[in-house]
This record gives structure tokens, sequence and C-alpha cells, in this order.
């Protein structure tokens, strides 16, 4: 499972290092590279994005709808690894799509992290107070 949040930066090749803790969980597995619905780049180990984009096996390739959406998610899917020191390569393009630039923050999403420009992140990592969080989880039906 992928929590916490980590502060790292991507250098001028575009390699980003994976905490240590993260790479403990992904275990050799390739990593998918997303950027489709926000304004982060979303990264699967490659069984967690098989599970995720069970929905798009089988879509007829009549259903236009379908096929759009199938295209834009897997269109904007790279497949990497992590070298021998636990880092990543993200290519310029999906730097750009995510709006990353040097610093960022890597945040655990159970199984699966997201990477986010750091400024980008404390705009919207602003949860408000922990009573407010409560409320909201509550609304929403969410239990610890």
């Amino acid at each position: 499972m992928f929590g916490g949040e980590y502060r790292h930066s991507i250098d001028g090749k575009g390699r980003l290092m994976i905490p240590a803790k993260y790479r403990d969980e992904i275990a050799g597995e390739s990593l998918c590279l997303v950027t489709a619905f926000d304004e982060c780049l979303s990264v699967y180990p490659q069984s967690s994005f098989r599970e995720h984009t069970k929905s798009l096996t089988g879509i007829s390739s009549t259903d236009r709808k379908m096929m759009r959406m199938k295209r834009y998610i897997l269109s904007n899917m790279r497949e990497v690894n992590l070298d021998p020191q636990g880092r990543i390569l993200i290519s310029q393009d999906q730097r750009t799509k995510a709006n990353l630039t040097k610093d960022v923050v890597i945040v655990g999403s159970d199984d699966y992290f997201e990477i986010w420009d750091a400024d980008k992140w404390a705009e919207v990592c602003d949860f408000g107070s922990p009573m407010e969080m409560a409320e909201e989880a509550m609304a929403l039906g969410i239990t610890l």
C-alpha cells in the first residue's frame, strides 16, 4: 500500500528518485505512468494498472464513446522500470502534460501513487481542518 507524502526533485534528464518504501512495494514490477484525469502523474505498478483498466478490456470497436476513452487513457500511459539507483525516467511529454517542474511531491494513494508539482500540490492539498475533513468523510460514507 502506498501512503505518505515525499518531496523530491526531478533532475535535468527527467529522472526522479522513488522513495525506498515505495520501491519495496513495487518489488521489481514495471510501472505505468498515466497523465489522464488530473494535473499530476499517476503511477501504478503494472498489476494494479491492469486491475484499474479491466473495464477497458473487451470494449467493442463500434462503441465510439468507450473507444474514445480507451484511446485517451492508454495513449497517455507510458511503461517504465526503476533504474539500479531506484529512479524512473519521466518523458518530457508527460512532465509537460502533468505540469511537473523540478520540485515535486510524491503522494501515496493506496494501490498507486501520484507525482505533483510542489506548487500545485500546495494548492490542491489545502484540505482545511481535521474536523472539516471528518465531516466531509462522514458525508461521503468514508470511515477509518
